[in-house]
């Protein structure tokens, strides 16, 4: 079985930046747009350790730069493969190998703006969701991906619910919730979390064989002892420190 040589540096060297540089202005310059244009962004990643590279045997074929964010959330602003191994499969290996390393770092979501806007079928083989409309500045090309399992969205019964509308309290009344989850807690903590773009001024319910124990904006759910909003991130893994309101 001939071995894979396909693989991912976790710490590039100068040199690797500077090959990958190369083949990025070369293909600006063929194609009139493409990643060089990105140089300082690629270079300050280099810097900061934010970068990893995508090896094909002694040669650098691809790259990711990103930035993370509150230690959950990673922003991936570079994403690109070599002209030559673009619609090889390639893409999807590496995608694959950088989701498995920014999991085991801790890790809970990935969120990235499709460039070119071509890549954005890409994205979707990758099973990255687009970006709802949360009120903020995001980009319809924005999208994003959750690294780990979540609470099931299937009816499941004597488990606390808890639901979210896209829309304020005062909106929601009488209304569908969007999302609905079914959480299994021990001690607390949820055995899956919740991961859910969403805006700090929707609606929030949690609610336990159809009594709802709290009902609130999402930024005012929280007390000081569990944070559940993160770069306009739902994000829930235990129940056991909010204040439940009868």
């Amino acid at each position: 079985m001939e071995k894979d040589e396909r693989f991912i540096d976790i710490k590039p060297d100068k040199q690797d930046i500077k090959e990958i540089l190369n083949w990025l202005k070369d293909d600006i310059n063929n194609k009139g747009e493409g990643f060089y244009n990105n140089k300082d962004i690629i270079e300050e990643s280099f810097k900061r350790g934010n970068s990893i590279t995508f090896k094909n045997g002694n040669e650098n074929i691809g790259l990711v730069t990103w930035n993370e964010v509150e230690g959950m959330l990673i922003n991936i602003d570079i994403f690109v493969i070599h002209p030559s191994y673009r619609g090889l499969g390639y893409g999807a290996f590496y995608y694959n190998a950088i989701s498995d390393f920014f999991r085991d770092k801790g890790f809970k979501a990935v969120k990235l703006f499709c460039y070119p806007h071509t890549s954005e079928t890409f994205w979707k083989k990758m099973g990255l969701i687009k970006f709802p409309d949360c009120g903020y500045t995001e980009h319809e090309l924005t999208y994003y991906g959750v690294l780990v399992d979540t609470a099931s969205t299937v009816y499941i019964s004597n488990m606390d619910k808890i639901e979210l509308w896209d829309v304020e309290p005062y909106e929601a009344e009488g209304t569908n919730p969007r999302w609905t989850w079914y959480v299994e807690t021990q001690k607390g903590m949820l055995l899956y979390p919740i991961i859910q773009p969403c805006n700090c001024n929707w609606n929030l319910r949690w609610s336990r064989n159809g009594v709802v124990l709290k009902e609130k904006k999402v930024k005012y759910f929280i007390n000081e002892y569990n944070e559940l909003y993160y770069s306009n991130f739902l994000y829930i893994d235990k129940l056991k420190d909010m204040e439940v309101e009868l």
